[in-house]
């Protein structure tokens, strides 16, 4: 009986050190990162080591630029986690941490478009009038991430007449604390709509809405340039190439009448209309007066030109006086 007791006995013992292997380990230290994401000017215990039990805050490192990555190597790390206090760090089997810092992009849209709000109130223009081009690429620039504010320009000096422009910019209510501020040169130049032909035209050709598009073109460039809304229903005093913007010398009114051509005379008086065949003996557009011949007769009259191949000829209202 004894002997069944001892073996009872070694099994019981047996069991508890089996539930001993199986329990719960001794709490670990603090443990070494494989990377880090900050957002902060620093880097703390807590964004390099797990389990830093209420030594997360302290700082040991300057963190990498916005929008930068830097190796940091692992004896570096569990020396300053040391020197803060930081007991029984370890890094095991990490050789270096990466440590990424959080950032705002600044894009070099971002510039332009500030700068075009900055030029357009210096110009008393609107936004859509004002075309910018920057020298080179002046983005992306990384501002830390906690800079939430509109992009506002501080400084901006500017030629009017050529457009060429010196800026500063920084990001509104950023304390940058010595952070040198976005440096940019380009040019500025206010523009102007202007009607420019989607086809070619030959002489005569009397412009309709398809043949036109509205395009920005330099203000300086564009003094005798006419907009979309003038040019419909005006005809091409010469050939004109597509893409070409459309200036005051080469459109014209139509021309109605050909010189030689035959036409319809208009002959009204006392509230009676008659239409005869004449001769134009000069070309006119709508609203001039020339001279045209009676086929019939030979009688040669000066009327209005009123239509395509059209000439009205009005007799003067006779006034009888009162005695």
């Amino acid at each position: 009986m004894a002997k069944v007791g001892n073996i009872r006995l070694w099994r019981a013992g047996m069991t508890v050190a089996g539930l001993a292997l199986f329990a719960a380990p001794a709490h670990a230290g603090p443990t070494l990162k494989e990377e880090a994401i900050v957002s902060g000017d620093t880097v703390t215990v807590g964004d390099l080591f797990d389990n830093a039990e209420g030594l997360e805050g302290i700082a040991l490192f300057r963190a990498p630029d916005p929008g930068q990555t830097g190796p940091l190597p692992a004896a570096a790390a569990l020396a300053a986690a040391r020197r803060a206090g930081v007991a029984g760090p370890e890094a095991g089997e990490v050789r270096q941490v990466f440590v990424t810092r959080l950032s705002r992009e600044i894009t070099n849209s971002d510039i332009t478009g500030s700068i075009t709000a900055r030029a357009a109130t210096e110009y008393g223009v609107d936004v859509d009038a004002v075309e910018v081009k920057l020298d080179g690429a002046a983005g992306p620039v990384h501002v830390p991430a906690a800079e939430k504010g509109s992009l506002e320009v501080t400084r901006f000096v500017t030629d009017r007449q050529t457009g060429r422009f010196e800026a500063s910019l920084a990001v509104a209510g950023a304390p940058r604390r010595g952070a040198e501020p976005i440096r940019v040169t380009g040019a500025a130049v206010e523009t102007v709509e202007v009607a420019t032909l989607s086809r070619s035209l030959e002489r005569g050709d009397v412009v309709s809405a398809a043949d036109i598009r509205a395009d920005r073109r330099p203000k300086s460039q564009a003094s005798d340039a006419m907009a979309p809304d003038q040019v419909v229903g005006l005809a091409a005093k010469r050939s004109i190439r597509e893409g070409q913007p459309l200036r005051t010398t080469d459109l014209g009114r139509p021309q109605q009448v050909e010189r030689n051509a035959f036409v319809t005379l208009i002959y009204g008086a006392s509230g009676v209309s008659l239409s005869l065949r004449a001769k134009a003996l000069a070309s006119g557009v709508q609203g001039d007066v020339i001279a045209v011949q009676n086929v019939q007769s030979k009688r040669v009259v000066n009327g209005v030109v009123t239509g395509p191949s059209e000439v009205t000829v009005t007799a003067p209202t006779t006034t009888v006086a009162r005695r």
